[in-house]
């Protein structure tokens, strides 16, 4: 046992001052940057996604990693496990603590009309009193991908309308606010070509008789679809049906439920996540032998051996 404590003295507290450090640190720079003063505009995936899977690993091999060699291990791969395994878990809280962020932040501004969004700071959610939609004048696009081991095969097909204050009589210029609406369909294993398109083409009638009897007016609050894939794609459906090209297009997005529930559990999944990595980590310390010439080695500052 004191052993084992000895080994969770070592290598506890620094693992939890990285953690720490790292999620409060990246949310600070976003709140600061993108949210308080919206000096910094880049996808929502990078912050989510892409920032969280790659930044924990700086701190851990400067830090974490000398730490890791008091630890008698049979080899290298088990080296790297205990990193991997704290690299994981503070992703994990990364990736809710910023969906988090995204949503908590997101304030709801209600306006009369959809042209008032103009006069008003910029929010992540709209409630609009009076809206129509030119349901005459819509476009699409089709974004392709794959995924998974299996190469699937994914179509995302988006849908977008102009938005007006009221019904148009005729639409003259180009509208800048458009209702999204995006379905998703993946295909699992390899298929062929033909396959494939047949596939696809179902899926799209599919989606074409959706919209055809699609309630745009059942909804509690719009989203401003913000700068990311989606928001791409969605630029090309206009492009699409206008035939013309810009980035100031505001794309809503419907959401159903109710603006109260926009965070979910993310904020207790900061916690949790934590809790399952830190409670595997204590777990897989018991095994590892210990090494008191490491030990000395890292006190003086010396490379392992």
């Amino acid at each position: 046992m004191r052993i084992y404590i000895t080994k969770l003295k070592h290598i506890l507290p620094p693992f939890i001052t990285i953690s720490l450090s790292t999620i409060i640190g990246l949310l600070t720079i976003r709140w600061v940057f993108t949210i308080e003063f919206e000096i910094i505009d880049i996808k929502e995936k990078i912050w989510n996604f892409w920032l969280p899977v790659l930044l924990p690993w700086i701190p851990i091999l400067i830090w974490l990693r000398p730490r890791f060699k008091i630890l008698i291990l049979k080899n290298d791969h088990l080296q790297f496990f205990f990193q991997s395994l704290s690299a994981i878990t503070i992703t994990a809280c990364l990736i809710n603590s910023q969906e988090y962020l995204t949503t908590a932040t997101g304030t709801l501004q209600k306006l009369s009309t959809v042209t008032d969004i103009e006069k008003k700071r910029k929010s992540r959610y709209y409630k609009l009193t009076n809206f129509s939609v030119a349901t005459n004048y819509g476009g699409s696009y089709t974004a392709f991908s794959r995924s998974g081991r299996s190469n699937d095969l994914n179509f995302d097909i988006y849908f977008v309308v102009p938005i007006f204050d009221r019904k148009p009589t005729n639409i003259n210029g180009l509208p800048r606010y458009w209702y999204g609406v995006n379905f998703h369909e993946r295909t699992r294993g390899s298929r062929s070509d033909y396959g494939n398109e047949k596939l696809y083409r179902e899926f799209y009638n599919y989606c074409l008789d959706r919209m055809k009897e699609y309630d745009f007016y059942s909804l509690d609050h719009f989203k401003r679809t913000p700068t990311s894939d989606e928001k791409q794609n969605f630029i090309k459906a206009i492009e699409a049906r206008t035939n013309k090209n810009s980035e100031n297009y505001v794309i809503l997005e419907p959401i159903k439920e109710n603006y109260e529930k926009r965070n979910g559990n993310k904020f207790q999944w900061i916690f949790g996540s934590f809790g399952i990595g830190f409670s595997i980590l204590l777990f897989t310390l018991i095994w590892p032998k210990y090494s008191a010439a490491e030990m000395r080695n890292f006190k003086n500052s010396k490379k392992p051996q």
